[in-house]
Parts: C-alpha cells; sequence; structure tokens
C-alpha cells in the first residue's frame, strides 16, 4: 500500500513511519508547512499533484486536518487520522464527516462527542508507544548514566520521583485582562472543586448559560464558521488548563517536601524551591532513560483528557519505568492498580504511595515490569498499526 504520511514534526513520526514500512507498506512523508487547518492552497495542491500522480492508497496524519480531510475527498483517498490532543479543535470543523474519513481517538469522551453529532467513521482507540525501539535503546545504552548530563543531576542514583512535562504556567485564564469579581470567583470555586475529583469531569455542567454569556463579555474565543462547537465548551477547555497548571503546581510542591523530586522541564521551576532542576530531555533519545532510572515516575494528566489513557503514561510504562499516576477511568480499565501501575486519587494519597514504593523495592519493580509486559502486549506500534488499518479497510 503507498501512504503519504503528513507530518507537523510530532514526536511519533519517526516510530509510525519505521512501523509503516516494517508492515510492508510503501511511506512518502510529506513535511510541508500547514498555514491555515482549512483552506490552505498550497498544501493541497502538492498534496492532491502527490496523491493523483502517485496513485495513493492513504493519507495519514496524527491530529486532524480538515484540509487533508478535503483534499483526500477530491482525490478520492482514504484519510486516516490519530488523535493525541484532547480537545482537538479541528475535529468540530464540517470536514470530519467527510466520508473518506476514518478518525482514532484516545479519549473516549471526545469519541463519543464525534459520534453524538453523526461523525460515521470514528473509532476509540488509545495511543502507542514503540517497544520494539525502547528496549533496543535501553539495553544497547545500559542506564544511560553518561547520556544524561544536564541540570544538576550527578548520577542515576539521585533519582527518587521524576515528572517530565509543563507546569501550564501560560494557560490562556492568566492571561485573561479582566473579569468582574464575581464571575472569577464562580469561576474559581469550580475550579476549586473540581481539583479534589479525579475520574469525572463537571466543569461544563457547571457552567451555567448565565455564566456563560457574560463571559462572552470580556473574554474573546472564536473559532471558524461552522464549527459544531459551543462558547460553553471553549470557556471550559480554558479553565481545564488553568487546573492542571494549579494541579501540577500543587502535587509537585507537596511531593518535593517529602522526596527528592527532578523536574524534568522548560517550565519556570522556581515555585518549587525544594525540586531539582534536570533540564529539558529528547522525547526519544533521553526521556526513555529517565523513566527507566527513577525509582517513581509521576503522571498527573490534563485535566481536558477526560477519561482517556494520556500518552506520557505508556512512554514510562513502555520504558520500563514505575507509573504512579492520577486516576484517570481508561488508565484503570486497561490495566491493574497495584498490579501493573499504580493510582492515586488525592494529595495524601499521592503522597503516601510514593513513600510506600520507595520503601518496598522488589513490589515496584514487578509493577514495572507487569506494566511494561501489558504494553508491549496490547499498545505497541506493531499491534495497533495493524489493528488501525484493518478498521480503516485500507489493508
Amino acid at each position: 500500500m503507498r501512504i503519504i504520511y503528513y507530518t507537523w514534526e510530532e514526536n511519533s513520526r519517526d516510530d509510525m513511519v519505521g512501523t509503516l514500512r516494517g508492515l510492508g507498506h510503501e511511506v512518502a512523508v510529506c513535511a510541508a508547512p500547514c498555514r491555515d487547518y482549512e483552506n490552505d492552497v498550497e498544501l493541497a495542491a502538492s498534496l492532491e499533484e502527490i496523491m493523483r500522480s502517485q496513485h495513493v492508497d492513504c493519507l495519514f496524519s496524527f491530529n486532524f486536518f480538515p484540509v487533508l480531510a478535503k483534499t483526500a475527498e477530491c482525490c478520492k483517498v482514504k484519510y486516516v487520522s490519530w488523535i493525541y490532543d484532547c480537545p482537538h479543535w479541528t475535529l468540530f470543523s464540517p470536514a470530519v464527516k467527510s466520508a473518506y474519513n476514518d478518525i482514532f481517538v484516545f479519549d473516549r469522551q471526545q469519541y463519543q462527542q464525534l459520534k453524538a453529532v453523526g461523525v460515521r467513521r470514528c473509532y476509540h482507540f488509545p495511543m502507542a508507544v514503540n517497544t520494539t525501539r525502547l528496549e533496543a535503546q535501553l539495553e544497547e545504552n545500559g542506564t544511560g548514566q553518561e547520556s544524561l548530563t544536564q541540570g544538576s543531576i550527578q548520577g542515576w542514583d539521585s533519582l527518587e520521583l521524576s515528572f517530565v512535562g509543563s507546569l501550564y504556567e501560560n494557560n490562556l485564564y492568566d492571561r485573561v485582562q479582566y473579569l468582574p469579581e464575581y464571575i472569577r470567583g464562580y469561576l474559581s470555586g469550580i475550579m476549586e472543586a473540581q481539583e479534589r475529583i479525579y475520574g469525572y469531569n463537571f466543569v461544563s455542567e457547571l457552567l451555567t448559560d448565565e455564566i456563560v454569556t457574560q463571559m462572552e463579555q470580556f473574554i474573546s474565543m472564536d473559532l471558524p464558521q461552522g464549527y459544531f462547537v459551543t462558547k460553553r465548551e471553549l470557556f471550559a477547555s480554558m479553565l481545564n488548563g488553568k487546573i492542571t497548571c494549579r494541579d501540577r503546581m500543587g502535587l509537585l510542591r507537596e511531593l518535593s517536601e517529602h522526596f527528592n523530586l527532578t523536574m524534568y522541564t522548560a517550565s519556570d521551576i522556581t515555585g518549587l524551591p525544594r525540586a531539582r532542576a534536570g533540564g529539558i530531555v529528547d522525547y526519544v533519545s533521553q526521556m526513555p532513560k529517565v523513566f527507566r532510572n527513577s525509582k517513581i515516575n509521576i503522571n498527573i494528566s490534563l485535566r481536558s483528557i477526560q477519561s482517556g489513557i494520556p500518552l506520557r503514561a505508556l512512554d514510562i510504562m513502555g520504558a520500563g519505568g514505575f507509573l504512579l499516576s492520577n486516576y484517570q477511568p481508561e488508565l484503570a480499565e486497561y490495566f491493574e492498580d497495584g498490579k501493573e501501575l499504580t493510582l492515586y486519587t488525592s494529595a495524601q494519597d499521592l503522597v503516601d504511595k510514593a513513600a510506600y514504593y520507595l520503601a518496598h523495592e522488589e513490589e515496584r519493580k514487578a509493577i514495572a515490569e507487569a506494566g511494561f509486559a501489558k504494553v508491549k502486549r496490547l499498545f505497541s506500534y506493531e499491534v495497533r498499526v495493524e489493528e488501525m488499518l484493518r478498521l480503516a479497510d485500507v489493508l
């Protein structure tokens, strides 16, 4: 099968392209910039020329690009997209309803939204990791101690707890110039309540019609005409970004008070004076070594991911790391808590479980090994991509 792989320089590009080629498909990579998600004339013309001249069978991208969907429909070529952002606003474009689309969505809630508005060929489909690459890479380099020398880290023995990711300090809510105190107070109450609850997101439900109407007077959030998404959903996403920031700062500050916590992030961590700065790590060459060599890896999911398994959780387990994550419905569905990973449901529960597993090394290692085995069996690229292509009827 001939496939055009459209890339926006996402981290998963090489793993996906390598898997497709390993399965025997001919893959051409297109890295042309997309300047307009809906109507990029130059990109559409380039893709159309390639698809018609090379008799392409399938166009693929991570995340959904309406301009790609329109071009594929024009050429009568299947467009397969695998979504790992949530929310992913271009999924609300009218182009999502093209009969040539096959859309694979990692978050079940977002998948159900698409089904509810009449998108027929979409599937709930968790993400994947390249366990073949990770195994070979980590076995070849051992602990990889010599490859990670950024920040203040002098050796791997000091890695008790690690966190890799952003603190979301540049979230949209904090950029709002003005809100009346009564609105800001109401929103603050919603965020404080949601911070205490894991596994169910009620932010949108608590944004009443009256509050949404009042917020519109002070906050401008718009998508292209014809997108089937409400202002309530846009405002809820904004608040979820702020809640994620509060979550991460609060929980990581608490952990740093009790344990040796190393932060691998580009964010400003001056608000976490007891945490150590590990610098920025490369997704392919360095991040897996952090996960494998840290006694405990912390995952704090984006609040906008309402049910799905965050890719970061799979990244950690796929590298053989021990995962301590917030409760997430699909994590609890696909993995056994206390056997393949460990889930927390409050700040105190997080601290208690971190302390327990630091003190119980053999149990911790057994859980990490079981988590890796589950990911290799069910969430490796080879397994997921073959299933995806079968569902899309392109094999």
